[in-house]
């Protein structure tokens, strides 16, 4: 699969590229310095470099999409690190119609109900704001013609991954949910690779990843 990843920059973004190439399919980043774009040709990541400033986000998108068979929202969908910036006001339904205008069905958004204690910290008022921006965005990608899903990971950490996770239809995180990068990035790759579809949430568990969203 060609794979197109808006928040490849992130922790989680880079180690999906990272389980694409390991698994044969070839990663699309979509970044906004050229810098980022040296730094993803280093890692075997087909770099593509948005200008956000510019009018024609839309037709830049439509070229990064040619020829792609999924997409996958992994950053911010507003302001934060790696989404595409507060020119945009709503960069899910920005790129959902993109992919829809260019045939690509396979559509994923990593969501957020509940941040870490660190986000949450730093988000302070502004926390109500950023949880019903990640609903807003959800409720963008549920309305599209595309072959959608949604994960709701658990707080995600650094450690290890385990290849087991505990995946449920329409679940929402709640605290003390977890689920580390690699495990939420595989799972990222599992539900493309799989064609699952509709709502998931992720946090740590015993299932074999490979298994896990099989219903």
């Amino acid at each position: 699969m060609r794979v197109v990843v808006l928040g490849v920059t992130t922790g989680l973004g880079g180690r999906l590229a990272s389980y694409l190439l390991a698994g044969g399919d070839t990663p699309v980043g979509l970044v906004l310095r050229d810098s980022d774009a040296e730094r993803m040709r280093a890692a075997r990541i087909e770099p593509f470099v948005l200008d956000t400033d510019g009018s024609d986000l839309d037709v830049q998108l439509k070229r990064a999409f040619r020829g792609t068979d999924a997409v996958v929202l992994a950053a911010g969908t507003g302001t934060g690190p790696g989404s595409l910036g507060a020119a945009v006001s709503s960069p899910a339904a920005q790129l959902c119609a993109a992919a829809e205008d260019c045939g690509v069905r396979r559509f994923v958004m990593v969501s957020a109900h509940l941040p870490g204690a660190r986000d949450r910290a730093a988000l302070g008022d502004q926390l109500d704001a950023y949880l019903a921006e990640k609903r807003a965005a959800e409720e963008v990608v549920r309305e599209q013609d595309l072959d959608w899903c949604v994960l709701r990971p658990g707080m995600l950490t650094d450690d290890p991954p385990l290849g087991t996770v505990r995946a449920r239809p329409d679940g929402v995180p709640a605290v003390g949910d977890e689920l580390s990068r690699g495990d939420c990035a595989e799972a990222i790759r599992t539900v493309l690779t799989q064609g699952i579809t509709g709502v998931w949430h992720a946090t740590t568990g015993m299932t074999p990843i490979e298994h896990a969203f099989r219903g």
